[in-house]
């Protein structure tokens, strides 16, 4: 602020004699005090408007001599370490001089800061260059360092003093020329100016900002030519400003700048059209040659734009090329300028998009310069990454981090939008796979049409990794689709229809990418998540699922550990069962002949797989909840109702004999709750018998699919197996499991009261569980296996002996004549089919059902039981033929008579309804 001046209004006659006394002083011919000097030197500057330049040259003499003395004394101290010493009699000269010149400024600022702001720029800037350079090592590190050293002097702080005053006057009235004067200096004293425009800029900052920008836009606008471009000394001279304006006041800047952007877009006057045309070149050129100005042109005009504005930008383009020679190098500065932002990449690659792909009110020529821009931009990503692995683009780098915004755009139905992305995350993924591995694994999980999985075969085929490793990359891929599946927009089945597809492209060896079975690699290599997988999804998914492992395993691929085969082997079983269940007849049947397939191909390769595959099917079809599938009957839930006064024993004791023997016709056999009579089984949600029947040979396909060798052939030991299984979960108890069966003295004996609950036991399952049946059928017809079963025939047997014997008094109740005969029949139907029973006794079955219970009772025992007894079932029984069949030669096995005569009397006994099988099985022609 300015203080109180000593100067005061002289007489006319007083003038004069201060005239000479200043010029005698300025020469130095008389020696004069020098603030009384000063003093009168001030009194003329206001009096004498003619004596002002002299007056004002002798100030500049003044601050010289003071500013050279500082840089003396500041030299010495760099030296010795000393502190700069102070003048008395200068500093109070310029005090005196700062006091008077301000208090001129504040009395008649229209008059007087003008002339004083151009003398303070003017000198300001003489010293500035012609001292700096004496400035050693403190003074020449920055701009701040410079401006600690001149607001450190005296003379240059009044000088700027003096010229903040003067601009804080003159900026709401004559801002132009006070910039003007500001740039016009800076252009002729930088870069040693600087700290002055920074300083001045500090006070002012949206202000000189504006200004700043309006007079390098005229000047540019004017001036600026292709040759000239950014080495315009004005255009220089903003960016200096700015930029040192940036640390303190970027949004300041940043807000100028949209200020300016918005200006040149809006309609004007005649006269001002050159400059709104010239608008975006000059703000290209400022961020050409500043960073700092690109970062607030990114963060602040582009976040304006849209199409709308680069529709109206197009209009203007074609007048931009006179200030930078060429459309190309109008389009190479453009590409220049992109690859150099480190915020709004994602911006401009969506801006560029939307105007290349033709929207609505875009222009044909902007579309067309959109695209051309859009691949010399990649291309020149592409290519500075090639000459540079390590090249640091910050457009890329931007685009990383908001990668989120392009990963959406592989999903786009336009394909310059999907192919962009697409060029984009490879070139990103160079650096960062785990980008392009994220993006890979989104578009696998959202991926709608055949065009985005070919983006994603490209996108494969474009990142860094390839060949043999190629395979690992997409392992990632898949584990990371696996893993976030479920999340907003993606679900299971889209994920794996995909991969179906995928995979059966890769079978169809469609792409160089795709001949390396990465995808197959993946699969395989993620089985234990798809295993798991199979395991708890269910419908579409499921047959996807279990159609990407079919298409994965039918390759070249090595085969996985034993581990992931066994588990692999359970889940297909459980899809095996869900394909059953689904209400499509065409997906039944396409389901279950893909798990024969699997279960096929994986059982020939490992045998602990076979052997986990039949246990798994055996179990779940006969005891768990799929039982019902194949006929099962459902039983009721447990009655409530018990009376404890009945008991089997008395129930017994009430048939009159006091002696119950097992096997007598006499005992009652319950399969119920005692008391409350036999389970009562529920049919209201029993299937249809063509379903169950549909669904019985379905399974017994898959047990032969599972059974079947290397050669195409069925494995009589895997068939073994399944026999063996059938008697480890029908029968109940390990004793008496043998092959043989017993003699009639041992039924009699004691000892078969251990077995008479298993009989029961195996009895009920083989009623409750149609399919023991058919898988019992199954081994008959691949003999010799049925030997195996010896004690599941013998335990029916023995039962189906009691009951015929038992069944005297309610033989006219056709239900459970029925059911009884439909038992026999079926027995003998396996003895038959299993050669156990050779001819004649083969033909037992056609002829039980029109015969009395207790001629069947005797066909049982004698020709049955006792033949069984006396041969036992065994596999020495069976020979091989040349064609590697196993059978039974008739010839050498006719039973004796002792076991075909009371078949033969019980013929000749119904001879009027069986002789015609009589004739064909006894009579021996002569």
């Amino acid at each position: 602020m300015a203080g109180t001046s000593v100067i005061k209004n002289m007489p006319s006659h007083d003038l004069l004699s201060e005239l000479r006394t200043f010029v005698s002083g300025a020469t130095r011919s008389m020696k004069t005090n020098p603030l009384e000097f000063a003093r009168t030197a001030l009194s003329l500057l206001k009096t004498l408007p003619a004596a002002r330049d002299a007056v004002l040259e002798y100030f500049c003499t003044l601050f010289d001599s003071a500013v050279d003395k500082y840089i003396t004394d500041v030299q010495m101290m760099v030296s010795d370490s000393s502190q700069p010493g102070a003048v008395s009699y200068e500093e109070a000269t310029i005090t005196e001089i700062h006091n008077v010149l301000c208090s001129f400024v504040s009395l008649n600022p229209e008059a007087w800061a003008p002339i004083i702001s151009t003398w303070s720029l003017e000198l300001l800037g003489e010293l500035s260059s012609r001292y700096t350079g004496m400035a050693r090592a403190p003074m020449a590190a920055g701009l701040n360092e410079s401006l600690q050293l001149w607001m450190s002097c005296r003379a240059t702080r009044t000088l700027i003093d003096i010229t903040t005053q003067c601009f804080s006057c003159l900026m709401h009235s004559d801002t132009d020329s006070c910039i003007n004067a500001l740039l016009d200096t800076s252009v002729a004293h930088s870069p040693n100016f600087d700290w002055v425009v920074a300083h001045v800029g500090g006070c002012f900052p949206h202000t000189v900002i504006t200004k700043v920008l309006s007079c390098g836009l005229k000047d540019f606008s004017q001036h600026a030519s292709a040759e000239q471009g950014a080495k315009s000394p004005k255009l220089i001279s903003v960016v200096g400003i700015l930029g040192h304006l940036a640390g303190s006041h970027f949004v300041d800047i940043r807000t100028a700048l949209l200020e300016l952007f918005k200006w040149s877009m809006e309609p004007g006057d005649v006269e001002e059209a050159d400059q709104r045309k010239a608008t975006v070149p000059f703000l290209f050129q400022l961020a050409s040659v500043s960073s700092t100005l690109l970062r607030a042109l990114t963060t602040g005009v582009l976040q304006t734009l849209d199409v709308t504005m680069l529709a109206q930008l197009g209009t203007q383009a074609p007048g931009w090329c006179e200030y930078f020679g060429s459309a190309q190098a109008l389009e190479g500065l453009v590409v220049h300028l992109a690859l150099g932002c480190e915020e709004g990449g994602t911006r401009i690659l969506k801006l560029l998009l939307s105007a290349a792909t033709l929207e609505e009110g875009v222009p044909q020529d902007v579309c067309t310069t959109a695209r051309r821009i859009l691949e010399l931009l990649l291309q020149e990503v592409d290519q500075q990454l090639r000459c540079t692995l390590s090249a640091n683009i910050a457009l890329l780098g931007c685009i990383q981090q908001e990668v989120s915004v392009i990963q959406p755009l592989l999903l786009e139905k336009d394909n310059l939008q999907v192919l962009t992305a697409v060029r984009l995350i490879a070139l990103i993924g160079n650096e960062s796979p785990a980008v392009l591995i994220g993006s890979a694994a989104q578009l696998l999980q959202k991926a709608s049409s055949e065009d985005h999985l070919v983006a994603l075969v490209r996108l494969i085929a474009a990142g860094p990794i390839v060949n043999q490793v190629q395979n690992i990359y997409m392992v990632h891929v898949l584990e990371q689709a696996i893993r976030e599946t479920g999340g907003p927009g993606s679900s299971p089945e889209n994920l794996w229809k995909n991969v179906v597809m995928l995979l059966r492209w890769e079978r169809a060896g469609a792409g160089k990418v795709l001949r390396g079975r990465p995808v197959s690699r993946a699969v395989l290599d993620n089985l234990d998540e798809v295993t798991n997988l199979l395991g708890t999804v269910s419908g579409t998914c499921a047959h996807s699922v279990a159609t990407a492992v079919d298409l994965a395993l039918n390759g070249a691929m090595p085969f996985p550990n034993t581990q992931l085969l066994l588990m692999l082997s359970k889940a297909v079983v459980g899809y095996f069962f869900l394909c059953l269940q689904d209400s499509d007849v065409t997906v039944r049947l396409r389901g279950a002949r893909l798990c024969c397939r699997l279960l096929g191909r994986l059982s020939v390769h490992s045998s602990p797989t076979r052997a986990l595959a039949l246990r798994e099917i055996l179990e779940k079809s006969l005891f768990h909840s799929h039982s019902h599938l194949f006929g099962a009957k459902i039983t009721k839930s447990p009655v409530t109702k018990t009376n404890q006064d009945t008991s089997l024993l008395h129930d017994n004791q009430r048939q009159g004999s006091s002696t119950m023997l097992a096997q007598r016709h006499s005992s009652v056999f319950h399969a119920g709750v005692i008391g409350d009579g036999p389970r009562v089984h529920n049919q209201s949600d029993a299937l249809s018998s063509d379903i169950v029947a549909h669904n019985s040979h379905q399974l017994i396909n898959l047990l032969k699919a599972v059974c079947t060798n290397n050669i195409g052939g069925v494995s009589l030991d895997a068939m073994t197996m399944v026999s063996l299984l059938l008697v480890e979960l029908i029968s109940p108890d390990v004793m008496y499991n043998g092959l043989p069966w017993p003699e009639e003295e041992f039924c009699k004996a004691r000892f078969y009261y251990v077995t008479i609950e298993r009989d029961l036991h195996v009895r009920r399952r083989f009623d409750d569980l149609p399919l023991v049946w058919e898988l019992m059928s199954l081994v008959a017809t691949n003999r010799p296996t049925l030997c195996y079963c010896s004690v599941l025939l013998r335990a029916v047997t023995a039962t189906l002996l009691a009951q015929w014997g038992s069944s005297g008094h309610h033989w006219q109740q056709s239900t459970h004549r029925a059911k009884l005969l439909y038992t026999t029949e079926k027995l003998l139907q396996l003895l038959s089919l299993g050669q156990l029973l050779p001819p004649p006794l083969s033909s037992l079955g056609d002829v039980v059902g029109k015969l009395s219970p207790h001629e069947v009772v005797q066909l049982l025992r004698d020709c049955v039981w006792n033949y069984l007894r006396d041969h036992v079932p065994s596999p020495a029984l069976f020979g091989r033929d040349d064609l590697g069949v196993v059978w039974r030669d008739p010839s050498q096995a006719w039973p004796g008579p002792q076991y075909i005569e009371t078949f033969r009397l019980i013929l000749q006994t119904n001879i009027e309804q069986l002789g015609a099988l009589y004739s064909q099985l006894f009579f021996a022609p002569t």
